[in-house]
Order: C-alpha cells, then structure tokens, then sequence
C-alpha cells in the first residue's frame, strides 16, 4: 500500500461522482485455480474430467482461448493484483522474500475499497504472510487465507482469519467457497469484490475419497484420480457460488472471472493427464506451462457466448475489472496490462499486435536470459533453461519424461540456453523450431526481452549495482 493517506484520497477524490452509482457498478469476483491446465477442463476435450458447471459457465461466458500467465504461483497472484509484471514489485519466486510483494504497490483491493466496494479474499495470497504483505494491508477488507504456497492439511485446516489463526473444519474449497458466499450475502447491499483463489489443485494431493472415486473406472494412474477429484471439487463450489449470486439477484451485475494461475504441476504422471495438446508443464515457459483456461461474464455490461482469440494476460485483468467499475487507474503504479473490455464487448474489436514477456528461474533474484518467453500474436521465442535451483529439479526431471512419453525425444531444460522459435498462430503446440529459418526475428525478440528485464527488473538492477551486467 503506497502511502496510504494520499492513495485513498486520490481513489476517492476519482470515485466521488460514482457513489451515487452504487448499484449500476458491478461486483467483481475472480475465482483462481491452482495449477489446472488448460486440458484440464471438459470443455477442452478432456473426457475423464467432470466440469459440467464450469462447462456451462464457458459456453455462456467469453472464453479466452489465447490468454496467457506466469509459469508459477506468486509471480501470477502478483500481475492479477497489480496490472503489473510482477518484477516490479518485487516477486520473483514462490519461497522466501521473493514472494513477497512490495507493500507499496498498488493492488486492485486497494482500489475497489477506495471506491467504496466491500473486499474479501478467500483461500491463497502467497504473497507475504507478515503484517506488513498480509491481504489485510493490501487492501482487503475481509480474508480467509492459508499460510505460504500450499497446505499441509486440506480437511479440518489452521487457517489464518484477519491475520489471527483459526480452525476450520471440512475440506478446503468448502470452507473457502462458504466463507465467499456468507461475504456476497452479508454485503449484496453494496458492490463488493471477492478473491476465491482456491489452493487446489496445488499438491499434496489430498481430497475427499468419493471424488477420487469417481475415476476409479478410468484406468488412470492414483495421482491423477486424485488431481481429477480435486478439479470436481472447484467445479461443485464454483457452481455453488454462481447459484448464491443468482439466488441473490447479483449475477446480472457481477463481473465473474474464471482462470488458473499456471500450467499442470508435475505431481500426476504425464500422460495421464489431457494437456489439449501443449507443451510443457507448470514451472516452465512452454505454452503448456503459461496458456490458461479464462472465461469473463458480465450479463449486464456485455453478452456471453462468444470467443476471443486476441493475446492477451494476466496483467490485464486489473485495467479490466477498473474500467467496468468506472474507476481510473491510480497515478502511481502504471500498469503494464490493458483492459479487454473492448474485446468482451466486441471480440472483433480492433486490438494491437502485442509483445508480451514471461519468465520465471527459480531463483530469489532475477536473472537476466534465463528461462523465459517473448510472445506475439504470431511468433513465439522460447528460451528454456535456467530454471535451475536445486529445489526445481523435479520440475526439470519431469519434463524430459514427459518428452520422451510424448516422443519428442531425449529434450532438457537443463544446459546453457538456446533459442527456439515457434510460429504459435499455426503451431501451437510448439513442434516446430523456425529459429535457424528466422533468425533475424530471433535477434529482434531477444533485443526486444534485453529491454523489458531492463525496465521490469529495474529495482534488482540497481540493488546489484550494475543495471547493464549479464548473469
């Protein structure tokens, strides 16, 4: 939270005419998966999940079927919250100081309950357990969270409530899904937004026996019985908190966002798993790793039932969600995104030929040229290795299975880096490598990547004393 008295003062000062608006400005509410892949989904041609409520809500919704995240957790959480690559803010990992998120940055919390909207998150932060990263000081005016990235206990869980510890019994997305909506139900009088990041399907892959059961006939490995139960218990929920907005009479006037926050983890054997033909996995800059389900709906501002092919990411969703609300953007903070209220209106809008960055290495610092990503509506250039702390080894060993069991032979993201180029409008699974036939596209995106770390990674830089240096 940047000085707080100045911010809120601003965000008042550009929502004062709106107050009387109340009821025509929408909720919002941005429900996250963890770690489910875009195959990960029946509506993606996976046909041993079940998913029928996120299912309906995708064919009702618009679907966003070229929108991308980052490979991991915390740095995803951060750019949903900010508008802004999570660098900036200090995010660069999932463990330690790296994951926690400059308090004074400005989150989309911050700016809805500066407009007068009731704010609560329920489920994962992973950004910053202590008083000062808590969701409490971001903005957040009710939370229900987990400690860190993952539970240890997903039934009967020691949570943290307002920052105090509490026990909960029941299952996770229950307790999590029931918080959410006794939160609508107690400020449907007024706009609200409401966070359900839910931890699944995050391992330890524990869940309820008669979910995994369900897949019992399968024939697919325990791990990703499991991982499928787990998935059935967001869809139930999900659905659940759809009827209470329409039980309410909010859902005509509700912003609802469904997305994940990165690729398939490697916790299930990889061919069990659909991966709607993509590459890679969780962890890496593949598409498999960073293209995610997302569905918008907003009866009210804009009709469902349509696709949207455009580029587009997880640093649009706070421009987003601000303009359906009214609200300017804070003067501090530039975001990086841009809002898809256009393309929600109009999936045929005009909308710019977009260079967007990826890239996550493991370590508690970013380094430059390791393991990232440049994208454009066409050309992809990929740069896979660097991932290479000693704690992502299985992420690395589960890769080179999953391309042997895929046949794309002996490949690792081990090594000194290389440079791949993928025309991802036409091949996006990414089987083709165009770099030798390319090159001078290969020289401009990594140009164009140079300058981008420059920028992004400007508080790193000047920590270390040299803004220019390599690794």
């Amino acid at each position: 939270m940047r000085t707080g008295l100045v911010c809120l003062g601003v965000l008042c000062v550009l929502c004062g005419a709106c107050v009387a608006a109340d009821k025509q400005r929408p909720n919002i509410v941005l429900v996250l998966a963890d770690d489910v892949g875009y195959g990960d989904l029946a509506c993606h041609g996976n046909t041993h999940v079940k998913t029928p409520q996120i299912d309906v809500f995708a064919r009702e919704a618009v679907a966003f079927s070229n929108f991308h995240v980052c490979p991991v957790c915390s740095p995803t959480r951060a750019s949903l919250m900010t508008g802004r690559y999570n660098f900036r803010g200090g995010v660069a990992d999932v463990f330690g100081k790296a994951c926690c998120m400059d308090p004074a940055e400005v989150t989309l919390a911050e700016c809805l309950k500066g407009a007068g909207y009731a704010t609560g998150i329920f489920g994962k932060w992973h950004l910053g357990d202590d008083a000062e990263h808590a969701p409490n000081a971001q903005g957040f005016g009710e939370a229900l969270v987990h400690r860190g990235p993952s539970m240890r206990k997903y039934t009967n869980p020691t949570l943290l409530h307002n920052g105090k510890p509490v026990e909960r019994a029941g299952y996770c997305m229950d307790i999590f899904t029931d918080a959410a909506i006794s939160f609508i139900r107690k400020n449907r009088s007024q706009p609200f937004f409401v966070y359900l990041a839910a931890n699944l399907v995050h391992t330890p892959l524990q869940v309820p026996p008669e979910l995994a059961a369900e897949f019992a006939a399968t024939g697919l490995s325990e791990s990703t019985r499991r991982l499928y139960g787990m998935i059935r218990s967001v869809d139930n929920n999900f659905g659940r908190l759809r009827a209470a907005l329409k039980e309410l009479a909010l859902e005509d006037n509700t912003l609802l966002i469904f997305l994940s926050d990165n690729g398939p983890c490697s916790g299930s054997v990889p061919l069990d798993r659909h991966m709607a033909g993509l590459h890679g996995l969780k962890g890496t800059v593949y598409q498999n790793g960073i293209r995610v389900p997302c569905f918008m709906r907003w009866p009210g501002g804009f009709a469902g039932a349509a696709k949207v092919t455009r580029l587009a990411a997880h640093i649009d969703v706070f421009s987003t969600c601000l303009e359906a609300c009214g609200i300017a953007a804070p003067p501090e903070g530039k975001p990086d995104g841009i809002s898809l209220l256009p393309l929600l209106k109009d999936p045929s809008a005009s909308w710019p030929d977009r260079t967007l960055f990826f890239q996550w290495d493991s370590g508690q610092i970013p380094r430059r040229g390791h393991a990232y990503a440049v994208l454009t509506e066409r050309w992809k250039l990929v740069q896979p290795c660097g991932m290479d702390m000693r704690q992502q080894q299985h992420i690395r060993n589960r890769y080179a299975e999953l391309c042997r069991l895929q046949g794309r032979g002996e490949r690792s993201i081990d090594g000194p880096p290389r440079y791949e180029l993928y025309d991802i409008a036409a091949d996006p699974g990414e089987t083709k490598d165009l770099a030798a036939e390319h090159r001078e596209i290969v020289e401009r995106m990594k140009q164009q990547y140079d300058s981008w770390f420059t920028d992004v990674a400007a508080r790193w830089l000047k920590a270390a004393g040299s803004p220019s240096s390599q690794p």
